[in-house]
């Protein structure tokens, strides 16, 4: 057992994954962010420290207003992340091994049934499980609206820039990236694996998937869409994508407090 009362699962290749369950009814799997751990994402509150990253502070979190609302929840960190293992090489991290963890952890937990929310990275991989049997609803939560439309021009020359900021520390050259070094400071993060994840992940979103293909996919599924911020481009994205891949699908606008 790792801390904060974290088990370990093994991956394909033998990595080992962390994660933790909580609660009791409704099964919950949830999947983190980049750069930051399950722990941080979804078990603590945290607040702008005036300064334009973030502080622990006191308050609810995700998972106490699941177990709260009656939920058994999971919570898992992905490759690179959190507790779970941090190899160095660039290919051992993909948005399809991302995935498999998650599918490991929720056989691994006996679940045949669970709902699936994900946050920002952790929407893209809940986009590639949409299809999964074991998944009765979805959540994609912090999308932007490239993942959706497929339109990402700036897309690669924005990761070699992440990766760059990890690498070298050059954060101070790129102030928008400031949110995600945030991030990696209050979960611990390993830098220099945080920089080899950069090098091989593909979202669904940057090669724009057949909106044919995803309904497929999640025909089954009743599908929920979040989308933060003020910009109004992410939030229509999010609408178009909840209503055009599920017919009962839905879209809200969050808030950061």
């Amino acid at each position: 057992m790792t801390d904060r009362g974290y088990r370990q699962l093994r991956a394909d290749d033998g990595t080992p994954l962390a994660y933790r369950v909580s609660g009791n009814g409704v099964r919950v799997v949830l999947v983190h962010g980049f750069t930051i751990s399950s722990a941080v994402n979804f078990s603590t509150h945290c607040r702008d420290d005036g300064s334009g990253g973030l502080m622990q502070a006191p308050g609810p979190t995700v998972e106490s207003a699941l177990t709260g609302a009656g939920c058994q929840v999971a919570l898992l960190d992905l490759l690179g992340h959190g507790y779970s293992g941090k190899p160095h090489e660039p290919g051992r991290y993909s948005m399809e091994a991302f995935a498999a963890d998650v599918r490991a952890l929720a056989a691994h937990l006996g679940w045949e049934r669970a709902a699936l929310a994900g946050y920002s990275l952790g929407a893209a991989v809940a986009e590639r499980l949409l299809g999964d049997r074991w998944v009765s609803r979805a959540a994609l939560c912090g999308i932007s609206s490239w993942q959706v439309e497929g339109v990402a021009p700036d897309f690669a020359e924005t990761w070699v820039n992440i990766a760059r900021c990890f690498l070298e520390g050059c954060w101070q050259d790129y102030p928008g990236y400031g949110q995600l070094r945030s991030w990696a400071d209050l979960a611990g993060a390993d830098f220099t694996a945080l920089r080899a994840a950069t090098r091989h992940l593909v979202f669904p979103g940057q090669h724009g998937w057949p909106w044919a293909l995803l309904r497929l996919m999640a025909g089954h599924v009743p599908l929920g869409t979040s989308a933060g911020g003020d910009s109004g481009d992410v939030y229509a994205s999010g609408v178009m994508a909840a209503k055009q891949t599920t017919p009962y699908g839905s879209c809200v606008r969050s808030k950061t407090v």
